[in-house]
């Protein structure tokens, strides 16, 4: 009697290990395919960035082959005035500016 008891205690930790281990398992496999598919996610951002990232380098340096020609060509003064014109909206003080105030 006592040796039936022990064998039925016996096979209900084995089977108590086995459902620990399969959920062991099946955790793992769960958590290495949330942490695969969060980094695919992160890799998708970060070429994202990186491709805006180049298209800013791109701007940057044709706007630097640009300043550099225009440094080149001993023509800063007019390069000055056109800048102080169209982006400060500088002006002379003789000059009269007018604005159409009826756009929207």
């Amino acid at each position: 009697m006592a040796k039936k008891k022990k064998q039925k205690a016996e096979k209900k930790s084995r089977l108590i290990f086995r459902i620990l281990r399969r959920t062991a398992i099946a955790a793992a496999i769960i958590g290495c395919t949330v942490s695969v598919i969060s980094t695919q996610s992160s890799i998708a951002e970060k070429k994202t960035e990186l491709a805006q990232l180049e298209k800013q380098i791109d701007k940057l340096t044709a706007d630097n082959e640009d300043l550099g020609r225009i440094l080149a060509s001993d023509d800063i003064d007019s390069y000055m005035e056109r800048l102080a014109r169209e982006e400060y909206n500088y002006a002379y003080p003789d000059e009269a500016r007018f604005y159409d105030a009826s756009r929207n």
